[in-house]
């Protein structure tokens, strides 16, 4: 019983002082430079982590943005169309005329 008790005072005695002259022996720039990266790293894991979250928003506001866009229905006055191929892309008729006195050519809107 008294080997109990003198192992189970005298083992976290050693540690201790173990621990102690391990403290004293480490000169206090190493310890140091150690706060001094792992401050460093944590400062930079949360900016990523900043950076990854305005990321995520841009994207979806992006996104919601481009399907908006996509929705909406230009409608293309006919009369400001100047070409065939821009008339018929839009969906509306090209009409020429032709005369003695002029050539008027336009385009319309689909009966």
């Amino acid at each position: 019983m008294l080997s109990v008790i003198l192992l189970s005072i005298g083992i976290p005695c050693i540690v201790a002082a173990a621990f102690a002259g391990l403290r004293r022996r480490m000169p206090t720039p190493v310890a140091d430079m150690r706060g001094i990266a792992l401050q460093t790293v944590i400062i930079m894991v949360v900016l990523i982590a900043i950076a990854g979250a305005i990321a995520a928003v841009l994207v979806t506001r992006g996104n919601t943005a481009v399907s908006e866009a996509e929705r909406i229905d230009v409608d293309v006055a006919p009369y400001t169309l100047e070409s065939e191929e821009l008339c018929e892309a839009a969906g509306h008729e090209w009409t020429a005329t032709t005369s003695a006195q002029n050539s008027d050519s336009k385009c319309a809107v689909k009966p």
